[in-house]
């Protein structure tokens, strides 16, 4: 590998091995002109080539390793190796590492913590190389080299991304991770008038409330407090426990600064390049540009109620379980939603557990009244419950006590998931037929059910933007849940995934309005009508103007129609695939195969 280029591993031995079996390897024949390049591949950049780039951005171009190589010969480091085998499952052992991601699917098992230590480390999906942005300049000099070589570009803040759109095999990584700038505005325009944030595209949801509640201010930020609020959250639409008060997390955005796809620096708000706007603010993240700034809304603090409330039954397929559900989805909580709630529930085994419910402004007493209806349904029926009602001073408060402890939270994140919304309508005309068929995956399959409900349409932007019409008539959204077992073989896995899509998920979309593109299967058929409605049309023309050669690809992104990933982990344009010889994501020289061909050189390993 180049030298001068830092690697996140010091193991020089392995970075040179791992180039020698980037150039011997024998890739499948492509199309030059239709497919991104690979290493290995005759036109793949040059050292020199890479050594250039570095030198454009500063020193700050990466040559990455797996972050689980630390649980594999040659670089086994057993201390290393048992942290990161403990925080695997959760967002906070990917964000830190330039080419991590938390996606178990994607991760294809080419390197996690779990396996032998004498087992290979293949790079897998991984992106080859990263640019640690710290500024403009070194966003415009990544875009153009991508341009110019031919090379797939990824953009990546913390990796909190279950679709897969944070990596890329053989890419250039653009890690925003380090745009850290925050501070609070008076902001003033013919939309809006009042207090805002300024935040790099690096701030993370638990650093943004931390920062507003010092300034006296809350702000519309994701449930999982690790989320970069910029990037996937902001531009897939983004629910909150304020959505109900203040509306989706793209309802909030002033202004973006911008790096487009021919490497120019803009600013996109409602008069400036207003169709980029448009697009950024809930159609969708990785494909119209790479933002380095987001200038949102903010608020004062207030007072914030909360409720969490648990019964259980005999067992899962109790009569009285699904019952009391119905009676919640259907008669309890339009109301509760409407005065201003975002609630959160669970059926986990014969456990129903609301997580998490949020009113802004509320006091314990309000709390309560609201919902009465609830508890006085489990009660008349017998039901047996413990309820929790809080007033927090804060909305930072509320949160550490509801989705914290602060900073990262404790949800864990490697998991396959489907996901869907459901209208007042289909609920109030399909309940019963809606509740038997969410009855029947948590009973006869071993995907679990969460949910979550706000009221979007309280709280409507200043200007228009792009968030999926469907969140304004939802009233509950569905997720079906499987939690990763890196136990087991992938194939494994991977036939939970296609039961998902093909068997699960199916009947529930009958009934479904739409989907959350941040909170769903990546593998959905009917993905473009789900997350993108009638906004579909439109945002293909922005991403046409902004993005004419489709340089930004991200899985189930505008424009990702136009390219497919072939057997072998290449990016190539849609067709241009047919009756290629797939090498499989991990089809890499293991280490031991490198030993055998590097036994000549002494000193290596």
């Amino acid at each position: 590998m180049a030298s001068g280029i830092p690697r996140i591993s010091s193991v020089a031995a392995l970075g040179l091995a791992l180039f020698v079996a980037f150039t011997f390897r024998q890739n499948a024949p492509h199309d030059s002109t239709a497919c991104r390049y690979l290493p290995g591949d005759e036109e793949w950049p040059s050292n020199d080539d890479w050594q250039q780039l570095n030198a454009s951005v500063s020193g700050r171009l990466i040559a990455t390793l797996p972050a689980a190589h630390v649980c594999h010969d040659p670089t086994y480091n057993a201390e290393a190796c048992a942290e990161l085998q403990e925080s695997w499952y959760f967002p906070w052992a990917h964000f830190d590492h330039p080419a991590a991601f938390m996606s178990a699917y994607h991760q294809n098992a080419s390197c996690d913590p779990f396996g032998p230590q004498s087992s290979s480390c293949e790079p897998g999906h991984s992106v080859e190389y990263v640019i640690n942005v710290t500024e403009a300049a070194d966003v415009v000099a990544g875009v153009k080299f991508a341009q110019e070589k031919n090379v797939r570009l990824v953009i990546k803040n913390t990796g909190h991304d279950y679709l897969g759109k944070s990596t890329g095999k053989g890419a250039l990584g653009l890690w925003m991770h380090h745009l850290k700038s925050l501070k609070f505005i008076d902001y003033t325009s013919d939309a809006y008038t009042g207090k805002a944030v300024k935040m790099g595209a690096g701030v993370q949801a638990f650093e943004a409330f931390e920062a507003a509640d010092e300034a006296g201010l809350q702000i519309v930020g994701g449930q999982c407090i690790t989320v970069g609020l910029a990037g996937g959250f902001t531009q897939g639409g983004g629910h909150s426990l304020l959505s109900s008060k203040y509306g989706m997390g793209a309802d909030q955005t002033l202004e973006w600064a911008v790096v487009t796809a021919n490497g120019t620096l803009v600013t996109a708000s409602p008069t400036q390049n207003s169709d980029l706007y448009w697009a950024l603010s809930g159609g969708g993240a990785g494909t119209f540009g790479i933002t380095l700034s987001l200038t949102a809304k903010a608020y004062p603090d207030s007072i914030m109620g909360g409720v969490s409330l648990a019964f259980q039954t005999e067992s899962i397929n109790d009569d009285k379980l699904w019952d009391a559900f119905a009676y919640f989805h259907e008669t309890a909580l339009p109301p509760i939603v409407d005065a201003g709630a975002h609630v959160q529930w669970v059926v986990w085994g014969p456990v129903f557990y609301i997580t998490e419910a949020t009113i802004p402004d509320a006091t314990e007493a309000d709390m309560r009244e609201i919902f009465a209806l609830f508890t006085d349904y489990l009660t008349t029926h017998g039901i047996p419950y413990q309820m929790n009602v809080t007033s927090y001073p804060t909305y930072l408060s509320h949160a550490e006590h509801y989705i914290g402890p602060f900073p990262y939270g404790t949800a864990p994140s490697a998991q396959i998931q489907g996901g869907l919304m459901f209208s007042r309508a289909t609920v109030a005309r399909n309940n019963t037929d809606l509740v038997s068929l969410i009855r029947d995956v948590a009973t006869t399959t071993d995907f679990w059910i969460a949910m979550y409900a706000l009221n979007a349409s309280r709280a409507l932007p200043s200007s228009p933007n792009a968030v999926l019409p469907a969140w304004r008539d939802a009233l509950s959204y569905l997720l079906a849940i499987h939690n990763w077992n890196y136990s087991v073989p992938f194939a494994v896995m991977d036939e939970k995934q296609r039961l998902l899509t093909q068997e699960v998920m199916p009947p529930l979309q009958e009934y479904a309005s739409g989907a959350y593109m941040s909170e769903t299967d990546f593998m959905n058929p009917r993905w473009k009508e789900e997350f993108y409605g009638e906004n579909w049309e439109r945002l293909s023309e922005v991403k046409r103007r902004w993005d004419p050669e489709g340089l930004l690809y991200a899985t189930t992104a505008v424009g990702s129609e136009s390219w497919e990933v072939a057997g072998d982990g290449r990016l190539c344009r849609a067709g241009s695939v047919q009756g290629r010889v797939g090498l499989g994501w991990t089809d890499h020289f293991t280490v031991g195969r490198l030993k055998g061909l590097l036994q000549g050189y002494p000193g290596l390993f």
